[in-house]
């Protein structure tokens, strides 16, 4: 895995772990879709690097890509994401490998906690370095339709609405999300509430659903409607087990689970408020 000053260090028992190099951004969406992940992935990763201070690592084993991971930071928090490993290489300990070599990333930034979304095949491994569980995660895939009549006004998102967001960010996240929402928000986003912003929503560029979060409920299930009247047959959201009511709402309107993961962190508690998030851009940094 990486040592100091970003060298390479060969391990006789698995395949190399260094940070990736430009060209091998490039390559890879085929390691995510190999390894049963979606090759839009590839961009999730690329954009933490990029843009959140992030970093990327792989693994190499006779000038294939076989694994790789990534990190973000925010601040005194940072978040590992895309760990993924192909099939021929998995039960070798380069998961946890890999995963490693983020933390160590991630703590040279100074970041005192670090979060990740676990699958059921990957919590063990995140346990044994010191992980901890907090909640699930559900995804919810459903049927797109239009906005009902008579629900919460809900309207484009402005450059003067940013800095109510993030405020409204941070006190559902407990985390400094600055840098993410500012790259994200000239794209375009939606504001519920009259006024003063009670809850905002931002298309992710990566998956349908997109961030959802409000101050209370009632902001929140109008930009969740607004979500689903979205293009296309299908949208999926990822949200918290403890905010019921989003999950309540998405399950009567005809949404079913696709999948679940755990949300972990190592370090102190970050102060969130699950009840305020309606869903995710994604699962790598919520």
């Amino acid at each position: 895995m990486p040592g100091k000053g970003g060298r390479v260090v060969h391990s006789p028992r698995r395949p190399a772990i260094r940070p990736a190099r430009p060209g091998d951004l490039a390559r890879l969406g085929p390691v995510y879709e190999r390894s049963g992940f979606g090759a839009r992935l590839a961009g999730v990763v690329g954009f933490a690097r990029a843009r959140l201070d992030g970093e990327v690592v792989v693994a190499e084993a006779g000038g294939d890509l076989v694994g790789v991971a990534a990190g973000a930071v925010f601040g005194a928090t940072g978040w590992v994401g895309g760990v993924a490993v192909v099939p021929g290489h998995r039960r070798a300990g380069l998961g946890g490998a890999l995963t490693e070599a983020i933390l160590q990333f991630l703590e040279g930034r100074g970041v005192a906690t670090a979060l990740l979304h676990a699958t059921a095949l990957g919590r063990p491994v995140y346990e044994r370095l010191g992980f901890v569980p907090e909640t699930a995660y559900l995804t919810l895939a459903g049927p797109t339709r239009p906005r009902p009549p008579g629900t919460p006004p809900v309207r484009p998102g402005r450059q003067a609405d940013l800095e109510a967001v993030l405020a409204l960010d941070l006190a559902a996240t407990g985390e400094d999300r600055r840098r993410l929402l500012t790259a994200l928000w000239p794209t375009g986003g939606l504001v519920a509430g009259d006024g003063r912003a009670l809850g905002y929503h931002l298309a992710s560029p990566w998956r349908s659903g997109g961030a959802v979060v409000a101050a209370d409920p009632r902001a929140g299930l109008a930009l969740l409607d607004a979500v689903r009247a979205a293009p296309g047959d299908e949208v999926a959201v990822s949200v918290p087990a403890a905010n019921a009511p989003a999950v309540r709402s998405l399950q009567s309107a005809g949404f079913s689970e696709r999948s679940r993961t755990v949300r972990m962190h190592r370090g102190p508690r970050v102060p969130w408020n699950p009840a305020a998030l309606f869903g995710a851009h994604n699962l790598f940094w919520g």
